[in-house]
């Protein structure tokens, strides 16, 4: 399309002015009227369908979509799904798009009956092994004198479009070459002249389409090339001989095809044969209406794979983009594997642009929920803990890199970098959490510094809030890494720069029975029933009674809650006010402060004793004293100040 707009060769030069009736890329011009009757409805007969990707770029959410419905049609009508590598592009061939191809649509859970590594009867599966049978039917085209041979050099082509611009006029192929005689041509293509072949097209073929009905461009088609000058065929003549070879039945694809389609109609007239039914569905974009690329990273499968989405949320999620299952269903009603999707499937697309949304991180957390509920933990954790390992050695590599390192990516990217911010608030990795077996010439792996068994551990304890690989870690990475001594202090500033005061309903270490009886000599009690206590106090008084707790009878969840709950429950404070002249404020319960800032320098994350009960009894007790000490110190530290304004 953009030659249309630049003039090439010697007069080069950008034009100011495109022809009013070509649009941007993602969008497409021409005319649309209903079809008479919608057709959502399944064929009652198996249909044969393709999913035929180009190597020159990785598979994106698009190209899987496309892939999905597509496979969806043929499974849910008995029918045969084939994969089919248009390779026909050879300047424009990524070395290992193929392979990738393969690789991703399997992880995604997508198998096909037919295809370049399964083979089948109507193979090859690869373009650029199928060049014979096009020339064939090239030459079947120019017999019938409905294509012809075309020796225009470049130069000659960008004459012809600037001649065209300037006369305000189509800048297309103005049919010179098809003037030339069918013995003349022949005679110079067999004496080696360079050439093409084009078609004769000249119409207005019309496109009937299940989604938008009857489609015409407003513009009559040029003659366009059908076999380029190095012998390989364009895209849409391959593509329409492929589909009439391969018997293909239902052509589903992304709208801004819809526009090439008459010339497919075109070549199936030319023909004679009978066309398979089209169904264009509405075009990805992104939150500026721009459509999606294989070029953009964001959108690549392996992205997705490698941020630790699970196989059936992408492909979940990839279906409800353009697809509807109809009024009134939503919510847990769309969450689908894909046998449900098989079940459910019918050829109601949406039509127009289709902006993506966040609706994969709902999907996400119902598809975990539902896996661990049917086949239990451990097989979530054997689809997720490869990714999580990687996310969680990144992490660790960067905590011990220089700080100028690269690796160190300044904005929370959930793909190659990490979040430097993270990084600076771990402290070294929980001696649980690093693979004390491995050997030291194996330490450069990720499967040889981070152990396996105990970040399953991790994994099991917030299961439920398990959205991507980034975030899991980052939510439970004081599970992982310790609380740096910094944290602990300036976390302790936050917490009680908008306390007023830390008390307890009862003094530490009275039993509740004793505490009921009241004592009113107690000089440690204020007018209210209060005892103030500091965070020091508070700590020690945490310390002592885990520290009673046996490690292997009773540092269970059960153990832990039944010994200081009680406990934790019985801690309040009083906020500071903020309006000038009011000093009454509803206490509130600050146990649970005082533990997370203990266990995760109050940063968010999992539920607090279960994190306990994994990081164990040595290691918590390590944070409590750690803790204690910084409270002890930040204390001091307050009291010579009160002392020096004194």
């Amino acid at each position: 399309m953009r030659g249309l707009y630049i003039v090439r060769g010697p007069l080069r030069r950008p034009l100011l002015a495109r022809p009013p009736q070509v649009l941007k890329r993602y969008k497409f011009s021409g005319r649309t009227k209903p079809a008479e009757k919608s057709k959502t409805s399944l064929p009652n007969s198996p249909a044969r369908t393709r999913f035929a990707p180009s190597p020159t770029g990785y598979v994106h959410i698009g190209s899987l979509r496309t892939a999905l419905y597509n496979y969806l049609l043929a499974k849910a009508t008995g029918g045969q799904f084939i994969l089919r590598v248009e390779d026909t592009d050879q300047s424009r061939i990524v070395e290992d798009a193929e392979t990738r191809l393969f690789e991703d649509l399997k992880w995604a859970g997508l198998s096909w009956d037919e295809g370049p590594d399964v083979g089948g009867d109507y193979g090859s599966y690869k373009q650029s092994e199928r060049l014979e049978l096009y020339n064939e039917h090239a030459e079947q085209l120019i017999n019938k004198g409905l294509a012809y041979r075309c020796f225009c050099t470049p130069e000659d082509l960008d004459q012809m479009r600037s001649i065209n611009i300037q006369e305000g006029k189509q800048p297309i192929y103005n049919g010179i070459c098809s003037h030339i005689s069918p013995d003349a041509s022949a005679r110079r293509a067999k004496n080696g002249e360079p050439h093409c072949v084009r078609f004769k097209c000249g119409q207005q073929p019309v496109v009937n389409d299940l989604v938008y009905g009857y489609y015409k461009k407003p513009t009559v088609e040029d003659d366009f090339i059908i076999i380029k000058q190095d012998g390989y065929p364009t895209y849409h003549f391959a593509n329409v001989v492929d589909d009439h070879s391969m018997e293909i039945t239902h052509v589903i694809r992304g709208a801004e095809w819809l526009v090439s389609t008459p010339r497919h109609v075109a070549l199936y007239e030319a023909f004679g044969w009978e066309m398979p039914l089209f169904a264009h569905v509405g075009l990805l974009v992104n939150e500026e209406r721009q459509k999606l690329s294989k070029r953009h990273g964001d959108v690549d499968i392996a992205s997705w794979r490698d941020r630790g989405i699970l196989p059936s949320t992408l492909l979940n999620y990839v279906m409800l983009l353009g697809w509807s299952m109809g009024r009134g269903v939503k919510g847990q009603q769309e969450v689908m594997d894909l046998k449900d999707m098989v079940k459910r499937f019918h050829l109601g697309f949406t039509k127009g642009d289709i902006t993506v949304n966040n609706k994969h991180e709902y999907l996400q957390k119902a598809h975990v929920k539902r896996l661990a509920q049917a086949h239990g933990p451990s097989h979530v954790s054997h689809i997720l803990l490869p990714v999580l390992t990687s996310r969680v050695q990144k992490y660790e590599d960067a905590r011990n890199a220089d700080p100028e390192d690269p690796i160190l990516d300044p904005d929370p990217d959930p793909t190659p970098g990490v979040n430097s911010k993270i990084v600076s608030e771990l402290g070294p990795m929980v001696p649980l959490a690093s693979d004390t077996t491995a050997t030291a010439t194996a330490t450069a792996t990720a499967t040889a510094t981070v152990s396996q068994s105990y970040l399953d551990q991790v994994l099991q304890v917030d299961l439920q809030n398990y959205k991507d690989a980034e975030t899991y870690v980052s939510r439970n990475r004081f599970l992982i890494w310790q609380v740096p001594e910094s944290l602990y202090r300036s976390s302790l500033r936050e917490e009680t720069a908008s306390v007023d005061q830390i008390y307890t309903d009862r003094e530490i270490g009275t039993p509740v029975e004793e505490d009921l009886q009241e004592d009113e000599d107690d000089e440690d009690e204020d007018e209210e029933g209060r005892y103030p206590q500091t965070v020091s106090e508070l700590t020690a008084a945490l310390r002592d009674i885990l520290e009673a707790l046996e490690e292997e009878e009773e540092w269970t969840k059960t153990g832990i809650e039944g010994a200081i709950l009680p406990f934790l429950r019985s801690i309040y404070a009083t906020p500071k006010t903020s309006e000038p002249g009011s000093s009454h404020q509803e206490p509130q319960l600050w146990g649970y402060h005082l533990l997370r800032w203990v266990v995760a320098g109050s940063r968010p994350g999992p539920s607090l004793i279960p994190s306990l009960v994994v990081l164990g009894k040595e290691e918590t007790m390590r944070r409590v004293d750690e803790a204690y000490e910084v409270a002890k110190s930040e204390e001091g530290e307050e009291g010579e100040e009160a002392e020096l304004e004194d």
